[in-house]
């Protein structure tokens, strides 16, 4: 679990502030650019996804559902809703995830072992298993999935509605530049 710790007070803000100042100098002197957007853009995004994580783990104690578990969980109950019958490999699991093989395991073998997904074999080939969400599955994701939006959209609650949407469509137009630096995986 990641920790996040807030400023106690104005002085350890300002301390943060001057560090942080002189962090950003020393990266111009070293990389020889004054340009240091890319640089500032990542450290924020990864600032962000940690402060989430952290408040994440704050606000749900010792549950037993993880943020990546519970969309482990609502991706399955999509595919459920589908109406194919056909579940998900771990291999699409992992590249939804975006997490390796060992990771997504073990969080699968986690969801497996409180009920809330099983795995079966495929029909065509016996080699490859894929995964179904379980009754007890559907009436968790039922109940949290509600909550959760709220949790999140409270988390956001100081920006307008239209600094959400502009936010979105930034942070989307991002990705996709990024993902074409991307090497495919062979």
């Amino acid at each position: 679990m990641r920790h996040f710790h807030s400023f106690k007070s104005e002085e350890d803000q300002a301390r943060f502030e001057k560090m942080h100042r002189h962090f950003e100098k020393f990266m111009v002197d070293l990389s020889g650019t004054d340009d240091l957007r890319g640089f500032q853009l990542a450290n924020l995004i990864r600032r962000t996804a940690n402060i989430y994580d952290a408040i994440y783990h704050q606000h749900n104690g010792d549950s037993d559902i993880s943020g990546p578990r519970l969309a482990i969980l609502i991706r399955l109950y999509i595919e459920d809703s589908r109406g194919t019958g056909e579940g998900i490999t771990p291999t699409i699991m992992s590249r939804f995830q975006n997490v390796g093989k060992n990771t997504i395991s073990s969080l699968l073998n986690g969801l497996e072992e409180q009920g809330l997904l099983q795995r079966e074999n495929d029909p065509s080939d016996r080699r490859i298993y894929r995964l179904k969400i379980t009754d007890k599955g559907r009436t968790l994701v039922k109940e949290l999935a509600p909550r959760q939006m709220e949790f999140m959209n409270m988390l956001t609650a100081d920006l307008t509605d239209e600094e959400s949407d502009h936010l979105i469509a930034l942070l989307g137009k991002l990705v996709h530049s990024l993902q074409t630096h991307v090497r495919p995986v062979r």
